[in-house]
C-alpha cells in the first residue's frame, strides 16, 4: 500500500516536471491514462500471464508514462503509444527474470502475440463497458454466483454447498450466465457500432 502510494506521488511529481514542457493539459492526460488503464493490463497479461508480475509491469508502465509523458502527440493514438511502453517493460522484466534462470518465450514469438494481442484489444473499453452494464442487468443470484466464483475465486463445490446444489448445476448457471453475458455485449456493441 505504501509503494502504491509512493509510486503515485512520484508518478504525479515526474508528470507535473513532464507537463511544463508539454501542451497536453495534466488532467487531460490523468483521463487517458485512467481510460485505458484496464487495456493495458490486459495487454501486459497476454505477454506475460502471471498476474502479480503483469500488476509490477503495469506500475512500472505507468511510471514510465508518466516520465515520457512529454513525447505523447496530442490528437494521436494514445492506447498504441501505451501499449508499446508496455511491451518494452514487459521485455525488460522478462529479461531480468530470464538473468535468473527461467525459461520465457523468445523475443520473436512475444512480438507475435504482442501483435495479436495489440489487434484484439482494439475494442477492450467499449467491450469492458458493455460488460459493466450487462452485470448490472443480471439477476441478483446469477450476480452473487459470477462474483463468488470469479471474483472471490470459489470453487463451483463450495458455491454448490453453500447454496444446497450440485456442483453440475452450478456449473450449468455458469455457463447459462456467460452465453446471457456475451449475447448482452454483442448487443450492445452492435448497438455502439449503429449509432
Amino acid at each position: 500500500m505504501i509503494f502504491l502510494l509512493t509510486t503515485g506521488l512520484l508518478a504525479l511529481s515526474i508528470m507535473q516536471d513532464s507537463m511544463s514542457r508539454k501542451s497536453l493539459g495534466e488532467s487531460e492526460f490523468v483521463l487517458l491514462i485512467t481510460r485505458h488503464q484496464a487495456a493495458i493490463y490486459a495487454y501486459i497479461l497476454t505477454l506475460h500471464p502471471n498476474r502479480v508480475a503483469a500488476q509490477d509491469i503495469l506500475q512500472e508502465t505507468n511510471l514510465v508514462l508518466c516520465r515520457k509523458v512529454s513525447e505523447f502527440e496530442p490528437d494521436t493514438n494514445f492506447k498504441a503509444w501505451a501499449f508499446r511502453i508496455a511491451y518494452w517493460q514487459t521485455m525488460a522484466h522478462l529479461k531480468r527474470v530470464q538473468r535468473s534462470g527461467i525459461v520465457t518465450l523468445e523475443p520473436e514469438v512475444l512480438e507475435l502475440v504482442a501483435q495479436e494481442a495489440k489487434d484484439e484489444l482494439g475494442d477492450f473499453e467499449d467491450r469492458h463497458l458493455a460488460l459493466r452494464s450487462c452485470l448490472q442487468k443480471l439477476p441478483a443470484g446469477d450476480a452473487s454466483i459470477l462474483l463468488s466464483h470469479y471474483q472471490q475465486n470459489e470453487s463451483l463445490q463450495e458455491i454448490a454447498g453453500r447454496l444446497g446444489r450440485t456442483r453440475e448445476a452450478i456449473k450449468q448457471v455458469l455457463l447459462r450466465i456467460r452465453r446471457t453475458l456475451r449475447t448482452c455485449i454483442e448487443r450492445q456493441l452492435a448497438g455502439v457500432i449503429r449509432t
